[in-house]
């Protein structure tokens, strides 16, 4: 017999021979399980209904899903904003007609989920917003128009024709692309919104059968890597291409046949920093004279600044040679914040009085030693390098230049060797404010009980690294900041642990961060808590209504923002 046959046989009486007693321990632990969830829940329950009236609604509109009774039952007491767009609860047909006045339609117009249908957006044609938009830098559209979750067809476009805002209707990626889509609205797209758009069925007859309406610049077809980019393309339409845009472009066919046939209409300072080039020595000297050999920083909204010039370009073939050659001509400040070149002891012996010894201090891609580092002890920025980690930090590295390191820098530092005696070692020089933002330290009571005085603990509440328990939560209660403690995601979360603090939490944070660690509730638990709270919470509303702070105008983003501050959008 082999083992496995003789494993089997061994077990087949004692799995038979306890069938009962087995079955007994299961139904036990079982109930004991749903006893101990039980208990829980009725602590939340009564938790949440010592709470203000905000703070538990609030719980329950992000966590709990409600049903039409529960909702009807308070109905003046819900805030319907947050209701429409942050409630789990699934919402039919019949639940938006039941409470067909008091949804925000605004929210729902970019709800994701809802069981989207031809039927349900006819249903309530009137209601929804159908496109409306924000400017702050571009213009970004909102609703109904430019919503992917739609089940979109030709002939869901067709039946609400006049409804729909054609201008996030042409950036929507979502809509069945084709020719005869285009085709059949070409006199109601927003062609420079189109333009854009990279899920068209872009080809050169395309392109050439609407070349008049096209937006050609820099936020439309030059910039769409849709396009069907080829030598023959570009020529086809020379004269209506953005060409500073082109000369950015990464989607391009780069070759030096292309580059040279439109030489007269690149614009060089882009091209100069084009990574995608095919680039070589041949190509840099082909075009010596118009290269932009340093670098210039333009602000372009949005996305910041941008940084043009042939020393960011990451995509040239660097070598020695190649910085030798053109010494003269390097924005030598970039070039010694570059990853990228092909870094040596060599390298930066044969330029020291042309590099930024301040960037060069910061650059992580050096052949860092501690030799190396001696070499060039009075040239380095200390500043920089006390913040560089790919060093090869050692507590000889740190002791052999104490009196050099900044401090403050060091303390922020995650690659040092940490550990308790490190730090004791040098206890009167590290920053501790920075020190207690540090999540690589070998955090654990005994370091935080150990320099209780010097540790800033309300910098430490939101450092996820600690070993946040019950026990160290308690040990500094009076000494944390409970607002950044609150929305600490690394917190275990408990009924026990905030009831325990239940004076100090911010319960805001508290329910945005952690609401899924917390028991689902029953309808009846629901309906007491509403009750405790019910007088209040219809003042709140009511007043609310007064001040018109629900008006139906304000934009979906402005109403996510008007609940609740805390909520990172």
């Amino acid at each position: 017999m082999n083992e496995p046959e003789a494993q089997s046989k061994s077990l087949v009486p004692i799995a038979s021979s306890y069938p009962a007693e087995v079955k007994i321990a299961g139904r036990q632990l079982a109930i004991a399980t749903l006893l101990n969830q039980d208990i829980e829940r009725r602590r939340f329950v009564t938790l949440l209904m010592r709470i203000s009236a905000e703070d538990a609604v609030d719980f329950l509109l992000r966590r709990q899903p409600l049903d039409s009774d529960l909702i009807e039952r308070f109905v003046n007491a819900w805030d319907w904003k947050k209701l429409s767009w942050a409630n789990p609860m699934p919402k039919s047909i019949e639940l938006l007609a039941r409470f067909e006045d008091r949804w925000d339609w605004g929210s729902l117009s970019v709800s994701e989920v809802l069981p989207w249908s031809s039927k349900l957006i006819e249903k309530f044609e009137d209601r929804w917003k159908w496109e409306y938009c924000s400017s702050v830098g571009v213009v970004e559209y909102y609703g109904l128009s430019v919503n992917e979750a739609l089940p979109w067809s030709l002939e869901l476009i067709e039946r609400f024709e006049d409804r729909w805002g054609w201008s996030g209707l042409a950036r929507n990626e979502a809509l069945p692309w084709s020719l005869e889509l285009i085709e059949r609205f070409k006199n109601r797209w927003n062609w420079w919104e189109l333009s854009g758009n990279k899920a068209l069925p872009l080809s050169p007859q395309l392109i050439e059968r609407y070349k008049n309406r096209w937006n050609w610049g820099w936020f439309g077809l030059s910039n769409n890597e849709s396009v069907p980019w080829s030598r023959e393309l570009i020529q086809r339409f020379e004269d209506r291409w953005d060409w500073t845009r082109l000369s950015s472009s990464k989607a391009i066919p780069w070759s030096p046949e292309l580059i040279e046939q439109f030489a007269d209409r690149w614009n060089w300072t882009k091209l100069s920093s084009n990574s995608s080039l095919p680039w070589s020595l041949e190509l840099i000297e082909r075009y010596e004279h118009l290269w932009l050999w340093g670098y210039q920083r333009i602000l372009i909204l949005p996305g910041g600044p941008v940084q043009d010039g042939f020393s960011v370009n990451s995509g040239l073939p660097w070598s020695l040679e190649l910085i030798e050659r053109y010494k003269d001509r390097w924005a030598w400040g970039w070039l010694s914040s570059k990853g990228d070149l092909p870094w040596s002891l060599k390298l930066i012996e044969q330029f020291t009085d042309r590099w930024n010894w301040s960037n060069l201090s910061k650059n992580e891609a050096l052949p860092w030693s501690i030799e190396f580092i001696e070499q060039f002890t009075d040239l380095w920025n200390w500043s920089n390098l006390s913040t560089n980690e790919a060093l090869p930090w050692s507590i000889e590295l740190i002791e052999q230049f104490t009196d050099r390191w900044n401090w403050s820098n060091l303390s922020t530092n995650e690659a040092l060797p940490w550990s308790i005696e490190l730090i004791e070692q040098f206890t009167d020089l590290w920053n501790w404010s920075n020190l207690s933002t540090n999540e690589a330290l070998p955090w654990s009571l005994e370091l935080i009980e150990q320099f209780e005085h010097r540790l800033d603990l309300h910098v430490l509440s939101k450092n996820n690294d600690l070993p946040w328990s019950l026990e160290l939560i308690d040990r500094f209660a009076d000494r944390w900041d409970w607002r950044d403690l609150s929305r600490n995601e690394s917190i275990p979360w408990s009924v026990e642990l905030i009831e325990r603090f239940e004076d100090r939490w911010d319960w805001s944070g508290i329910f945005y961060k952690a609401a899924a660690s917390f028991p689902l509730l029953r309808p009846t638990d629901v309906a007491e808590i509403m009750v405790r709270h019910l007088a209040e919470l219809e003042s709140i509303n009511r007043n609310k209504w007064e001040r018109k702070d629900l008006d139906p105008t304000l934009n979906y983003f402005d109403a996510v923002d008007r609940f609740d501050d805390s909520i990172p959008f």
